[in-house]
C-alpha cells in the first residue's frame, strides 16, 4: 500500500504517544500520512447522563463510531491538514480491554458486548461510495499493563510519563517496539484470532503485531 491515511481513533493522549508516532515513522516512506483522533475517554462504558444508560450499546456502536469519525475529519484541524474522506484508507480503534470478558459490572458487560461486535466490522462505511477496512487494537488489560508491565492504578501523569518514555525509547531503538509488543505477551497471528482469543484471556496481551505485520507487507508492494 503506497500514498493515502490511517486514521486511528485512541482513548487518551497516552496511547497517541506511545504508539502513533513510531507507526508515522514506519510508513513515511510509502507516501502514507498517519491522522489520530483522541476521544479523552472510553466512549463504551460512558453513561449518557444521570440515567445510568450508556451513550454508546452494541446496538449503535456502529453508528456512533461512523459519526465520530465523520466528525473529526470534518473538523477545521483535519481540513487543514488537507485530509479528505477519499484519503482513508484504513481505521483502527485502539482501546484498553479493562478485562472486560471476564467481569460482570454493567461497563464491562456493555463494553465487552460493543466490542464482540465491533470484531465483527471488517468496513466502515463513511459515505455512499467510500467504505473502509476497519479493526480493533486492544491492550490488555491497558496501555501501560502492556508497555511497562504496570498493573498499578495510575494517574493521569503517570499513564504521560510511561507513553513519553515508551515513545522516546521506541523512536531511538526500532526493535524496542517490536520486541515490546511481540514477546512475553500473549499474541495471535491474525486480528481474527485474536478477537476470539482475548475473550477468554486473564494475562497481557495485545494484538498490535498484526498491524506491524500489515506494515510490513506494505512496504512490499
Amino acid at each position: 500500500m503506497k500514498g493515502g491515511v490511517i486514521l486511528f481513533i485512541v482513548e487518551g493522549p497516552s496511547d497517541q504517544d506511545a504508539i502513533t508516532a513510531f507507526i508515522a515513522n514506519e510508513v513515511v516512506k510509502q507516501n502514507i500520512r498517519v491522522t489520530v483522533k483522541v476521544m479523552h475517554g472510553d466512549i463504551l462504558t460512558k453513561y449518557s447522563g444521570y440515567n445510568k444508560e450508556f451513550s454508546v450499546d452494541s446496538s449503535n456502536v456502529k453508528g456512533e463510531i461512523k459519526k465520530l469519525i465523520l466528525e473529526y475529519l470534518n473538523s477545521t484541524t483535519v481540513k487543514s491538514s488537507y485530509i479528505k474522506i477519499n484519503d482513508i484508507r484504513k481505521i483502527y480503534y485502539m482501546t484498553d480491554t479493562d478485562n472486560c470478558f471476564l467481569k460482570t459490572e454493567a461497563h464491562s458487560v456493555n463494553k465487552k458486548e460493543c466490542l464482540n461486535k465491533m470484531f465483527n466490522f471488517e468496513e466502515i462505511e463513511l459515505s455512499k461510495n467510500k467504505k473502509v477496512e476497519f479493526e480493533v487494537i486492544f491492550f490488555a488489560h491497558n496501555l501501560e499493563h502492556v508497555i511497562d508491565e504496570n498493573s498499578n492504578k495510575l494517574t493521569d501523569e503517570e499513564k504521560e510519563r510511561i507513553a513519553s518514555d515508551f515513545a522516546v525509547e521506541s523512536l531511538n531503538d526500532r526493535n524496542y517496539f517490536i520486541k515490546t509488543f511481540t514477546t512475553s505477551l500473549m499474541t495471535w497471528d491474525s486480528f481474527k484470532e485474536s478477537y476470539k482469543g482475548i475473550k477468554s484471556y486473564k494475562d497481557r496481551a495485545c494484538n498490535i503485531n498484526n498491524l506491524l505485520n500489515e506494515i510490513e507487507e506494505w512496504k512490499k508492494n
